[in-house]
């Protein structure tokens, strides 16, 4: 008779669950990623046009060129403001499918510690059964050899 785990339907949804809990990680991880990289990206913008702006003042830009970077500029501190706002909810989102994750991995792996240990021990009872069948064989044989 092979093994059977009892709970075998629980550990596949438990994996269920853990392979959910995982992908919703990787969204999350993949939504602070670009976040992050949409905040790179504005920062290094900044960068370049205020120093395209200082070089604009020696070069003698208009007064309405220089209103309009500077409406710009304002509008993109904004934006900045928002994508950081953005991004703290975005970490506790990914912290929260963090712990979401570790706890269904903790549940799914203690079941599987126990079917691996439930395994065992129907295997060292099946060879003690197996070595009764044998000594049950040979006492049989033995008495059947002096009868």
């Amino acid at each position: 008779m092979p093994f059977r785990f009892a709970l075998a339907p629980l550990l596949r949804l438990r994996q269920s669950i853990e392979r959910q809990r995982t992908l919703v990680l990787q969204k999350a991880n993949l939504e602070v990623s670009r976040v992050e990289e949409t905040l790179a990206q504005l920062e290094r913008y900044l960068s370049d046009s205020a120093r395209a702006d200082s070089k604009g003042l020696t070069a003698g830009r208009t007064a309405a060129e220089l209103q309009f970077a500077a409406v710009l500029r304002e509008n993109l501190l904004r934006f900045r403001l928002d994508l950081e706002s953005e991004l703290r909810k975005l970490e506790l989102l990914r912290q929260k499918a963090l712990g979401d994750y570790h706890q269904a991995y903790r549940e799914r792996d203690a079941l599987e510690t126990l079917r691996a240990r439930q395994r065992v021990l129907y295997q060292q009872e099946q060879a003690r059964r197996d070595q009764q069948e044998l000594d049950a064989d040979y006492l049989l044989q033995r008495w059947h050899h002096r009868s």
